[in-house]
């Protein structure tokens, strides 16, 4: 979406997030203001290795990991 092609990977990107926030209660990518946020999410890393993952199944981070692909096209699909 930040390079202005929204398609069914957008939402797919969307519900990533959505069940990252839902697993451990904070999302994937956070900063102090809006800058910050953006240039995370375009870097495109987060972290999975945290104290609130260590009960989460690895199917359940398999899934967050497909999702939340950066490059639409090798993100899964609906």
């Amino acid at each position: 979406m930040l390079s202005n092609n929204y398609d069914e990977k957008c939402d797919l990107w969307s519900i990533g997030v959505i069940l990252f926030i839902l697993l451990c209660g904070y999302p994937p990518f956070n900063g102090s203001n809006d800058d910050q946020i953006i240039q995370r999410v375009k870097e495109g890393k987060y972290r999975t290795d945290e104290e609130e993952w260590e009960s989460i199944t690895p199917d359940a981070i398999d899934l967050v990991n497909k999702l939340l692909l950066y490059d639409p096209k090798e993100r899964i699909s609906a």
